[in-house]
């Protein structure tokens, strides 16, 4: 497939931030800030464009790639207006569900998208819930079909401090030679992320998770 033309738009209540095709042939002229209707994986949003189509925001898009479908009308404006009006009541519904099925997730916040359906979760996830069976549980109780955005740890959180490697005092370098001390043995190969662990994460068919 040949390189198509895009631009750079950040959509979602938490700022993503996409790279989006551009239908060449659509004639539209793209301008930073301006209002636009992009398909994204978690269902159609309303987005705002960063970068307009240029050779630096077309990287390697191409039909296949997520897009941009049009300038925002007054329609798409009034149903996002909608959405935002329709967040507090949608955050208490959800919780209910939540709360019902028993499940140890934490909710911060809810996204209605576009289609008024469809409803993004921005939870602290606990690894050990089924969400294929908590998302078929909201259709039936609450008539929503979900999409659960995992949120990670408060990245404004102090680090914990790495304890020093055997041979080394802690105060210095000396662990990597310095000091005239051993130098410090092989750290073990960290295990493979799954599904449920923390880090980058587009979702899968069984569980429904997308991870920032």
């Amino acid at each position: 497939m040949g390189e198509a033309p895009g631009c750079l738009v950040r959509y979602g209540l938490t700022g993503h931030v996409g790279r989006f095709a551009v239908d060449p042939a659509g004639g539209l002229e793209l301008g930073r800030g301006q209002a636009v209707v992009v398909r994204t994986d978690r269902g159609i949003e309303l987005g705002e464009v960063l970068v307009p189509a240029t050779a630096a925001a077309s990287g390697d898009l191409d039909e296949s790639s997520p897009r941009l479908l049009r300038a925002a009308d007054p329609e798409d404006l009034d149903a996002a207006r909608r959405c935002e009006s329709l967040r507090p009541a949608r955050f208490e519904a959800c919780l209910d569900v939540l709360d019902g099925a028993g499940w140890d997730l934490v909710l911060l916040d809810v996204e209605p998208l576009l289609d008024l359906e469809t409803t993004i979760l921005h939870v602290l996830a606990d690894p050990d819930a089924d969400l294929a069976l908590l998302r078929a549980r909201f259709r039936s109780v609450a008539d929503l079909d979900v999409v659960f955005e995992a949120c990670g740890a408060d990245p404004l959180a102090a680090p914990a401090r790495t304890p020093a490697a055997r041979g080394g005092c802690g105060d210095c370098d000396c662990s990597s030679g310095g000091c005239g001390s051993r130098a410090a043995e092989p750290e073990p190969e960290p295990a493979a992320a799954s599904c449920g662990t923390a880090g980058a994460h587009s979702g899968c068919a069984s569980c429904g998770l997308k991870r920032r």
